[in-house]
């Protein structure tokens, strides 16, 4: 069976293009730039002379989650916070490869001024909160933020995202019974790929059916296709239109998988040959090519140049990062909280 016969299984979405082809064609390239920049990250992450550091877990596979928000992302108005895998997110949501590939350095030209790291990428210009090292942690600041836009009256949306593996920390549970009761205008999305670690759903979750999970907060709660853009962006449509207009939150399950370990450090060995060669057939990028030729969007042509551009902007963003200076020894103390008491007046 090939990517084609996937494709042809699928509810049909659109025959015809929604525009001459140009939005379309930058959601593949950033699809595209998203996988070369993390399989990037990876060769860099493990060949002699290691230049990047500390924990790394990679986004391949997992593309058209991230992509399809940035689709529909409001930057004026709406926010993103996330666990940490946050490469890809980051990146759709407007941040340079440089940044991102000099923060994973640890250079002062990060995003996060080379304090972060993998699990910390930061955008506030793109109203990107960051990615977040403890699991769950992040969930309940969500929620505050969407509390923020319901205050203030903006129109706006908290996209929050998750692993499979955060929905049975406490916080996932609190802050949704919480959001409902506020009516929080915020989308709860697992991205889940299957596994927390090297665990699988039915090994860590009592009720397989994740999107149950949501059942008991009084908010829309389902699954959709996170491997397919298409699919995915037309089933988050109703739950961002309700949350814009104070219909309150919903959870949504994206169904994906990833293509890496958990993190640098992981075999995989809880996964099968035959089951990896059959996620291959549905990798989101492979799946949205083929859909952008059945409608006369794409040539082979083009699917190179786009190949080759986004392998330059990666390189050229490695060449730059690697270039870019090491944070000064004074500014470990910037950016950093530090309070007495009592406070002074």
């Amino acid at each position: 069976m090939a990517v084609a016969d996937e494709v042809a299984k699928r509810p049909s979405i659109r025959k015809t293009p929604r525009s001459d082809g140009s939005v379309e064609l930058g959601y593949l390239r950033m699809m595209m730039l998203i996988r070369r920049f993390e399989e990037r990250t990876y060769r860099e992450y493990t060949k002699p002379g290691q230049k990047i550091g500390g924990f790394c877990h990679l986004y391949s596979g997992q593309e058209a989650i991230a992509v399809g928000i940035a689709a529909r992302f409001d930057k004026k108005r709406d926010y993103l916070i996330n666990g940490y895998r946050c490469h890809g997110h980051s990146l759709a949501l407007g941040m340079s490869p440089r940044a991102a590939m000099a923060e994973l350095f640890g250079k002062a030209t990060g995003c996060s001024k080379g304090k972060g790291g993998s699990m910390h990428f930061f955008s506030a210009e793109n109203r990107n909160m960051g990615g977040h090292g403890i699991v769950g942690g992040h969930i309940p600041l969500a929620l505050g933020l969407a509390f923020s836009q319901t205050y203030r009256e903006t129109g706006g949306v908290t996209y929050c995202l998750f692993g499979d593996g955060a929905i049975n920390q406490g916080t996932f549970s609190e802050t949704l019974n919480l959001a409902s009761l506020y009516k929080a205008p915020c989308l709860f999305i697992v991205e889940n790929n299957g596994v927390a670690m090297g665990t699988q759903v039915e090994r860590s979750s009592a009720e397989k059916d994740l999107a149950l999970r949501g059942s008991g907060f009084n908010m829309p709660h389902f699954h959709v296709d996170g491997n397919d853009l298409d699919q995915f962006m037309e089933g988050i449509a109703d739950a961002i239109k309700r949350a814009r207009t104070g219909g309150g939150p919903s959870f949504i399950v994206a169904n994906t998988y990833r293509f890496r370990g958990h993190s640098m450090s992981d075999a995989m060995k809880y996964r099968t040959r035959e089951e990896m060669e059959q996620a291959k057939l549905r990798d989101p990028i492979s799946l949205y090519e083929v859909s952008l030729r059945d409608i006369g969007l794409l040539t082979d042509q083009q699917a190179e140049a786009l190949e080759e551009e986004v392998s330059a902007e990666v390189e050229q963003a490695i060449q730059q990062a690697d270039a870019d200076p090491q944070p000064t020894m004074e500014s470990r103390f910037e950016d950093a909280l530090a309070e007495t008491y009592p406070l002074e007046k």
